[in-house]
């Protein structure tokens, strides 16, 4: 055994890796993740029904009373600690089913219908309650110290666009830390391996706009590239004129939006100049879950066919499923959404970080860890974390490019790329006409 206590003690790089992936209230990880806003359901989800939710690790409940205002409470009423998932929608707030107290979208109890009509009672409760906002088809809410008076709502980019068509998707639901999805949008080198153990080919109408002159996409030169609003990575191919450049971007903006842009994100065979914005956000539900919700632009001219968002409903892939395999998994492989859920999965709920070796391919995993140490430094301190937006209606801006670009208009630092706004990045036919819906 260690002579002293401080051989005994953990380094401060153990104790960053156990800090990293939790998210309840009173840890250094989740009190960080409580300073930015988070998504708690899609709008279209949330009718005349209350719906119970895991956040951070805290129970609630989303309703929507009579006038349309959405509200968060904690899901055990403070009387009796009957759930109020099965409690009823009423005009101005929330009805508990068993004894009739009634709480409004800010936790205030309104109405205990069974006490003396001079009682004061409920004018000593105050359930528990977060701030939410609506906004781009998703219910929002900051559960952060300053919820009284919380910092703006950040508009992500992809959902106030309105030259196309937004579309989300939620319900895919992991069973493992949030941190394991998203150090996989760290480290795009991984999809020159994984995503590429089935070969692939582009449909028909695509291979005509398809780059086949990109040669050096393994190993994958990549910079990694830290912003005002997380991260990103950059992928620069060689093509067959000197002076042009396929670029390939994914980015992280924190601490729940991962973005990319393209057909499949610029891996062979798509070498395409297709922008259709993508990616999506966790809602994290506690540090063993969270939810996937995926948002796409699509834009007149976009390829509308041929590839899968999400996962097969079967959750097979495009391999021989062999009668002898006895995994959890069979013929996962083909899929690139299943290709990761298998693997993530396999690190384990919370993986032990402390048994990894490294690699000079890791830079991207090493910054993002990096950015988030920081984070939760700057909390601990007092400060706002990266990415938190104190100016009203602040958008997020968050870069994407994906394409051909001449070398002299390239840039590889924390200022974006074009975006795909303005027509920009639409696979054309030789007319120079539209090509798909």
């Amino acid at each position: 055994m260690p002579d002293t206590e401080a051989e005994s003690a953990p380094s401060a790089y153990q104790k960053l890796l156990d800090d990293l992936p939790r998210t309840g209230p009173g840890t250094r990880g989740g009190e960080m993740l409580r300073r930015y806003w988070h998504p708690v359901c899609l709008s279209a989800s949330l009718a005349d029904i209350p719906i119970a939710v895991r956040m951070l690790g805290e129970d609630l409940v989303v309703f929507r009373d009579g006038k349309g205002r959405p509200g968060l409470l904690g899901i055990h009423c403070p009387h009796r600690l009957a759930s109020l998932e099965y409690g009823q929608v009423m005009e101005d707030g929330l009805m508990c089913s068993y004894h009739g107290w009634r709480y409004d979208v800010k936790g205030r109890c309104i109405d205990q219908p069974l006490e003396p009509p001079d009682s004061t009672l409920k004018n000593n409760i105050r359930h528990l309650w977060y701030p939410v906002e609506e906004w781009g088809g998703v219910i929002w809410t900051y559960m952060g110290q300053e919820k009284e008076n919380p910092p703006p709502l950040p508009k992500i980019d992809v959902l106030a666009r309105t030259d196309g068509a937004v579309k989300l998707v939620d319900g895919d639901v992991r069973n493992y830390n949030y941190l394991n999805w998203m150090e996989n949008f760290a480290d795009m080198g991984h999809a020159t391996v994984l995503h590429g153990l089935v070969v692939r080919d582009i449909p028909e109408e695509l291979k005509p706009y398809n780059d086949y002159s990109i040669k050096n996409w393994t190993p994958l030169p990549l910079e990694h590239v830290e912003t005002d609003y997380g991260m990103k990575t950059v992928s620069v191919l060689d093509t067959g004129d000197p002076e042009i450049k396929f670029v390939n971007t994914w980015a992280l903006a924190m601490p729940i939006h991962w973005r990319f842009s393209g057909i499949r994100s610029g891996f062979p065979p798509d070498f395409t100049d297709e922008r259709q914005e993508g990616g999506g956000m966790i809602r994290i539900i506690d540090d063993t879950h969270f939810e996937l919700i995926r948002y796409s632009l699509t834009r007149k001219g976009n390829f509308t066919g041929g590839w899968l968002f999400g996962l097969p409903t079967d959750m097979k892939g495009t391999a021989e499923q062999k009668a002898h395999d006895n995994r959890k998994y069979k013929g996962w492989e083909g899929v690139p959404a299943l290709e990761d859920l298998v693997l993530q999965e396999s690190q384990g709920e919370i993986p032990d970080r402390r048994l990894e070796h490294l690699a000079s391919s890791d830079r991207g995993v090493i910054m993002l860890r990096r950015i988030w140490h920081k984070a939760m430094e700057d909390v601990a301190a007092g400060k706002d974390p990266k990415g938190v937006i104190r100016e009203a209606n602040g958008m997020l801006e968050v870069d994407t490019f994906h394409g051909h670009v001449k070398v002299s208009e390239l840039k590889i630092g924390p200022e974006n790329m074009p975006s795909s706004t303005e027509g920009r990045g639409l696979i054309r036919d030789k007319k120079g006409d539209l090509v798909f819906a």
